[in-house]
Order: C-alpha cells, then sequence, then structure tokens
C-alpha cells in the first residue's frame, strides 16, 4: 500500500524531482569545472559540458510540462495530449501519468545522463540530446498558430532552439564530430520520438496496453545511445589530447 501511494505521489510529481537535479546541475555547470573536459577554451564550446547543458535543458523543459507552467497551470501537458487525441471533459483518457513517467525517465535521466556521463570518452555520444531537443521544439512550436501556447513553448523556444543550433554549429563539421554522426543522431531522435507518437495513437485507440507501451517506451530510448555510439565506430573523430598528456608529450620532447 506504501508503495502505491509513494508511485502515485510520483507520477505527479516526479518534474520536481527533475527540477531539483537541474539546479543542482546547474551550480555546477556555471561556477565549478566539475562538468567540464578542456579548460582550455571556454566551457560553451566544451562537448562533455555542453552535453551536461542538454540533459539540464531538457529537465527545465519537463518541469514546464508536468509541473507548473508559463500559465500557471500544474500538470497540463497531459491534459493537452488527452485533448489532442479527442479525450476532454470526463471522459476517461488512456494516456496515464504512468505512460508520461515511461517516456521521460528513460530518456531524459538514464539516457541523456548515461550521455553526459560518456561524452568524456566519446563526444559523439554525450551530444545526442541535441537532435530531440531541436525535433521537440519544433513539434511544439508548429502547433503554436493553431492551438496557441502548449506547457513546454517556452522553454523549447528560449532554450532548446538556441542550444540546439549552437550544438550543431559548435561540435560538428571538418576537424570535429563528423557529420554522419549527427545524421545518425537525427535518426535516433526520429525513430524515438516516431515510436512515442505510434504508442500515443496505439493508446488512444485502445490498440495496445498501457504495460506494452510503457516497456516499448523504455526500450525506445537505446537508440539515442546505440546510433551515435555505431556512428563514431564508422566515422571516428580525433580526440584532442588531454592536458596531461600534452604536458608529458613535451615533457619527453624536452628530455630528448
Amino acid at each position: 500500500m506504501w508503495f502505491e501511494k509513494m508511485w502515485e505521489s510520483f507520477e505527479t510529481y516526479w518534474s520536481s524531482v527533475g527540477l531539483g537535479m537541474a539546479i543542482v546541475l546547474l551550480a555546477l555547470l556555471f561556477f565549478t569545472n566539475v562538468l567540464r573536459q578542456n579548460l582550455q577554451i571556454t566551457r560553451w564550446k566544451d562537448p562533455v559540458w555542453l552535453a551536461w547543458a542538454m540533459a539540464v535543458a531538457y529537465m527545465l523543459h519537463n518541469f514546464e510540462e508536468y509541473g507548473i507552467d508559463a500559465l500557471g497551470r500544474s500538470f497540463h501537458f497531459p491534459v493537452t495530449a488527452c485533448e489532442t487525441f479527442g479525450f476532454t471533459g470526463g471522459e476517461s483518457c488512456p494516456l496515464t501519468p504512468a505512460f508520461f513517467v515511461s517516456v521521460n525517465i528513460p530518456c531524459v535521466w538514464i539516457a541523456f545522463v548515461l550521455a553526459a556521463l560518456l561524452s568524456r570518452r566519446n563526444h559523439a555520444i554525450g551530444l545526442t540530446a541535441s537532435a530531440v531537443l531541436f525535433t521537440n521544439a519544433l513539434s511544439h512550436l508548429a502547433v503554436i498558430p493553431t492551438s496557441g501556447y502548449t506547457p513546454g513553448a517556452v522553454t523549447a523556444a528560449v532554450i532548446f532552439i538556441p542550444l540546439s543550433l549552437w550544438v550543431f554549429f559548435t561540435q560538428f563539421g571538418r576537424n570535429k564530430v563528423r557529420i554522419p554522426v549527427l545524421v545518425a543522431i537525427f535518426l535516433a531522435a526520429i525513430v524515438t520520438q516516431g515510436v512515442l507518437l505510434l504508442l500515443l495513437m496505439g493508446l488512444a485507440t485502445a490498440t495496445i496496453t498501457e504495460g506494452a507501451a510503457m516497456v516499448i517506451m523504455t526500450l525506445a530510448a537505446s537508440p539515442l545511445i546505440l546510433f551515435p555510439w555505431a556512428a563514431s565506430a564508422i566515422w571516428p573523430t580525433a580526440q584532442p589530447p588531454r592536458v596531461s598528456d600534452m604536458s608529458q608529450s613535451d615533457s619527453l620532447h624536452e628530455a630528448s
């Protein structure tokens, strides 16, 4: 019984937990060097720092969607999603809070955080969130002319678009992470969000059970790690030498 009550509370307030994590990470991002790899360049061009920044951006975005939105409404994105599929008023919407937990926890708390942790060894994996930020932002902004503001639109416009474009500009191209890897990152974003859309449609039409949808959605986060990992193995990028390695190289050169 106590577990059920805790889970019910988590289903509603998980984005507030994410907001707390985002605040801690923001302090580390801007007031320490813990989440940086190369201290010889500005943090705004450090791929490891950017990987953590994108994870934080999505946690803030989640709070606007599932916490308190720009109009002061609480937990309103599920309401908007239900209305999109025609469930209004007293109708029982099959898009439950538990399903939205299965969407965001695997993608944001697990995949994006794991990507940031792995970014020190593989910059391509660390940058995987960039395509999700960009495509998700477009989905929010595209409906404004017809539907007006939806929860998440402010962070999509103010944070997602500028940050993702900056990542594309500074991290991909010649002598950086190669463009085919960026294509793979976009494919991962399209696959993951495409699966989400299909599952939403399946739940709305009762052609799939909630349990099955939650399992599939959890697994659908895996391309966000696997695609850039595979692409970076095919199209590798030369990693810049670490400061310690440079120092050792200089010492050997002087000794010789």
